[in-house]
């Protein structure tokens, strides 16, 4: 009865942890030039274009993931491709932005296989954090006058 009281009590996560995270890698803009953007945002399923490039929203590899065992691939070629197309047609790479968050957390209290005197045993603990990632491409143009 002593020994189950001894188990330590799970600690509240700090707040930090939970925080998202942005990183931003930016080139600066030419005083008096106008631009136009394109925006390529990989998803799990698809690559998303925004305006559309040549009349296309959506990339997507010809299958889907469970009948595919190259998705991930094939999503990546078709990522690759279009950044190509794009560099070719002279449009500039401008930004990379990637957002992760933390989508959970869970935490495990055991008892540590190395331990051995009953009335003082040793206890390990482990915090482990889920999280999402987003990444997306920006491209820009300048604009004929």
């Amino acid at each position: 009865m002593a020994a189950a009281q001894s188990v330590p009590m799970l600690l509240p996560l700090p707040e930090i942890s939970l925080q998202p995270t942005v990183s931003t890698t930016t080139i600066e803009s030419t005083a008096g030039v106008r631009y136009q953007y394109q925006l390529i945002r990989p998803g799990f399923e698809c690559i998303w274009l925004a305006p559309a490039w040549r009349g296309q929203i959506k990339l997507e590899p010809h299958r889907r993931r469970l009948f595919n065992s190259n998705f991930d691939g094939e999503l990546e070629g078709l990522l690759m491709k279009t950044i190509n197309e794009l560099s070719a047609d002279g449009w500039e790479f401008v930004e990379i932005r990637t957002e992760s968050k933390s989508t959970g957390a869970t935490q495990k209290i055991e008892k540590d296989s190395q331990s051995t005197d009953p009335t003082n045993p040793v206890y390990r603990a482990t915090t482990s954090f889920s999280t999402s990632s987003e990444t997306r491409y920006l491209f820009r143009k300048a604009l004929v006058n």
